[in-house]
Parts: C-alpha cells; sequence; structure tokens
C-alpha cells in the first residue's frame, strides 16, 4: 500500500492517477459548491460531470465539511 487515506487506498502514487480531466472535474465542483447552481447547473453538466459531483459531494459530507 502506497497511499491510503479514510476508505480510499491506492497501491501506486495518487500524484500519477491525477489527470488534466480530475483536476477540471474538481475546480467544475468547488465552482458549483461555492457559487451555486446559478453557476453551474444541473442543466449544463454532462453525465461524466453529474457523476463526479455525486461522488465529490459524497466524499465532502464523508469529511464533515
Amino acid at each position: 500500500m502506497v497511499w491510503l487515506s479514510g476508505n480510499a487506498a491506492a497501491e501506486e502514487c495518487p500524484t500519477s492517477l491525477v489527470t488534466a480531466a480530475s483536476v477540471e472535474l474538481v475546480e467544475k465542483f468547488l465552482a458549483w459548491k461555492f457559487a451555486g447552481p446559478a453557476y453551474f447547473g444541473q442543466r449544463e453538466m454532462t453525465a461524466r460531470e453529474a457523476e463526479a459531483f455525486t461522488i465529490l459531494e459524497q466524499e465532502w459530507r464523508a469529511d464533515g465539511k
């Protein structure tokens, strides 16, 4: 095991798992989270973004923020 955090684990360095697309999804999620749906409404989301936002929101809540 190379990296472990809560329920997440990786057998290789997580830095190498981060892509430009994943960084973009996290940035869009944070903009949506703090600016609200008026900034980035659900109707404009792709299926990939909706899935990512759902996962990120679950992790956000699990982390107690």
